[in-house]
């Protein structure tokens, strides 16, 4: 995966079961990332790595540095960001560890670093921007959503709610509903929030389709214990359209990536996509971990 240099690396904590890696590069971004990591890894009794990689050009000559001169050269203060997360968990029981990474590619260093600590989830935010045609998120976040051996969240970041009471989850019953879900909850349970299931169909569906989206909600709802769910079937003739106006009345939409029925898919899925690109309060579009042969992945979207 390229060459990737480890300046900074805490020891893990001792006994425990979950590790969540939150990706941070911008301070700007550190406190919204990290909000949602404490809910999620706080769920899981689990441990938050927090990873910043700094990208090195290529022709630099990595190998013969010294790890006092790549700290020097390279890193640039990104150690203040570490830190700055560190603060911000500060009030509560979570272990938070530090990893700074240099490497030639960000993408690449991040899956390394997933794969090292044997990392259960990763947390990265994403920026929306006009892009070219074949990048759905960004360069480094759509390899890091078809790579990734863990779950992938994807948190749009610069969007932000003043409270957290409801939140929208949306259903197609797809492979990656699973820690869409398990999200909403954290979060749900970390703020006395109530979450929304939905699932939608079009208005000419007949029986058999309508009683096949009152399963996926029923599966997301069994999913969310001790916390409070409202839940429903709805009509559209325009997915993306009707979760987007929907979410405007909640506090966050935690969507999974949708299916695409052909093997050469999007990073994400075209709904998942539109939601990310218009919806107006913030948004994660969660990714179950790859795993299994090319093959095994590429079946897993066509079903």
């Amino acid at each position: 995966m390229g060459d990737v240099q480890t300046v900074i690396e805490d020891d893990s904590a001792p006994d425990q079961q979950y590790t969540l890696l939150v990706a941070i590069a911008n301070p700007d971004h550190v406190t919204q990332l990290m909000r949602t990591a404490i809910d999620l890894a706080g769920d899981r009794d689990g441990q938050i790595r927090v990873v910043n990689v700094v990208h090195k050009p290529v022709t630099s000559p990595f190998i013969l540095f010294s790890e006092e001169r790549i700290k020097r050269e390279f890193t640039d203060g990104q150690q203040a960001v570490l830190d700055e997360a560190l603060a911000v968990a500060s009030d509560s029981s979570i272990p938070v560890q530090r990893s700074l990474l240099v490497g030639t590619d960000v993408s690449d260093a991040l899956l390394s670093a997933v794969d090292d600590t044997d990392a259960d989830a990763l947390l990265l935010g994403w920026q929306e921007r006009d892009r070219p045609s074949d990048v759905v998120l960004g360069t480094t976040v759509d390899p890091l959503i078809r790579r990734a051996s863990c779950d992938v969240f994807v948190e749009r970041v610069g969007t932000t709610a003043d409270g957290m009471d409801t939140i929208l989850l949306p259903t197609d019953g797809g492979p990656h509903i699973e820690p869409a879900t398990d999200l909403a909850g954290a979060v749900a349970r970390a703020n006395d929030a109530t979450v929304t299931v939905v699932s939608y169909v079009s208005p000419t569906a007949g029986d058999a389709e309508r009683e096949t989206a009152r399963d996926h909600v029923a599966l997301a709802t069994d999913r969310l214990t001790d916390v409070p769910v409202d839940a429903d079937v709805l009509e559209t003739d325009d997915v993306a359209d009707a979760i987007v106006t929907a979410g405007a009345e909640h506090d966050l939409i935690t969507l999974g990536a949708t299916r695409e029925h052909r093997l050469r898919s999007r990073a994400v899925g075209s709904v998942a996509a539109t939601v990310g690109q218009r919806a107006t309060v913030p948004i994660v579009i969660a990714k179950r971990g790859s795993s299994g042969s090319l093959l095994e992945r590429a079946l897993d979207w066509w079903r």
